[in-house]
């Protein structure tokens, strides 16, 4: 008995098995991820699983998502800034105020406070307390008996 060469089923040439590659518009990605969406929220929002948005990244951007995602992240912040910015330029006191604190450590309250020794705070109440030429000579002698008596806090 001869034996007929078996023959191997051809594929379909031209498709690839299993699921169909589902598109993903990377400047609404880029644009998600820009307002401070993170991966999950942006995947819902394009339809996609997050796991599908994670490796399809790495496939069509050539980087990990969270590499991705920062960068997007950051160019968000940079254009927020700017427009804070712009806003606080326009005049918005508010503003001004508010990218102060945030980008320059301002605050409402001095960092250092000053601490006073007693000789000095004493002094600085004997100030307010100045009314005439009279009330200043007699700050000034005490100030000079305090430096000879050594009170001076030194």
């Amino acid at each position: 008995m001869d034996k007929k060469p078996t023959e191997k089923k051809k594929r379909n040439v031209g498709r690839n098995g299993g699921r169909k590659v589902i598109p993903i518009d990377w400047d609404v990605v880029s644009k998600c991820l820009m307002t401070g969406s993170n991966g999950v929220q942006t995947a819902a929002f394009i339809g996609v699983c997050e796991d599908t948005l994670y490796n399809r990244c790495k496939i069509d951007q050539g980087v990990d998502f969270s590499v991705y995602l920062t960068k997007q992240k950051q160019k968000g912040n940079s254009f927020l800034i700017g427009k804070q910015y712009q806003v606080a330029m326009g005049g918005n006191t508010s503003m001004l105020i508010w990218l102060g604190k945030q980008r320059l450590g301002q605050t409402d309250q001095p960092k250092e406070k000053q601490e006073f020794n007693g000789s000095l705070a004493n002094l600085l109440d004997v100030m307010h307390m100045i009314k005439s030429s009279e009330d200043f000579d007699a700050l000034v002698q005490l100030a000079k008996n305090n430096k000879k008596d050594g009170k001076d806090g030194k």
